[in-house]
């Protein structure tokens, strides 16, 4: 539940949907958030909204095996990985990948967001 069209009830800031002018043919579907603090690994995280993008349980998302379409760890290590001579390793940026008919990105900042072609929304939903 959000308590504004930015932000979560808690005062997080929510992340960009995915429809701007740079991605005119894609469809904001879910968004999650990962921690690096938190208990869940990012790949959880990044199944988590999948299942929810699909309206299914995580147990259900099996094809593909998520470490077939991106290198999970070289997201995490680049982005959240541990402190290097005594630097924090926060890079700025994101990165995107395809699975399925979804297109995922993962933001620096945490952000993992779902978007699927407008068109499949479409096709979809006159079903």
């Amino acid at each position: 539940m959000t308590s504004s069209k930015n932000h979560t009830d808690d005062g997080t800031e929510l992340a960009q949907d995915g429809n701007g002018p740079d991605d005119p043919d894609m469809t904001f579907v879910t968004q999650a958030h990962y921690d690096r603090e938190s208990h869940r690994d990012l790949t959880t995280e990044i199944m988590f909204a999948i299942a929810d993008a699909e309206d299914v349980a995580p147990i259900e998302i099996k094809d593909p095996p998520l470490y077939e379409c991106v290198d999970i760890a070289a997201i995490e290590d680049g982005f959240f990985g541990p402190k290097v001579a005594g630097h924090a390793r926060d890079s700025e940026g994101s990165v995107a990948f395809q699975y399925n008919q979804y297109r995922i990105g993962v933001a620096s900042d945490g952000w993992i967001t779902v978007s699927e072609p407008a068109e499949y929304e479409e096709v979809s939903g006159s079903e």
